[in-house]
């Protein structure tokens, strides 16, 4: 770095920063699809659980303590 000019240098420590930026903008992007899939995944299987609850006499008030759904959701199922 020591032989760039100083308007070489300015412009090599801002392309350092634009994939530093870069960079963290897709590490951050692909957090969030991790945790939106998880959510996704999560409720499903909680849907799944209380369709299962549903067919075996579950009471609506039992589904919603085990899966934290939402009476509406549950009421939907059927």
């Amino acid at each position: 770095m020591a032989n760039l000019s100083p308007a070489e240098q300015m412009a090599y420590i801002s392309s350092l920063d634009r994939k530093r930026d870069y960079n963290n903008t897709i590490a951050f992007a692909k957090k969030e699809a991790m945790a939106k899939g998880e959510a996704k995944g999560e409720r499903k299987k909680a849907l799944e659980t209380a369709r299962k609850m549903l067919g075996k006499g579950f009471s609506k008030e039992d589904i919603l303590e085990i899966t934290g759904l939402r009476i509406e959701e549950i009421e939907h199922l059927k």
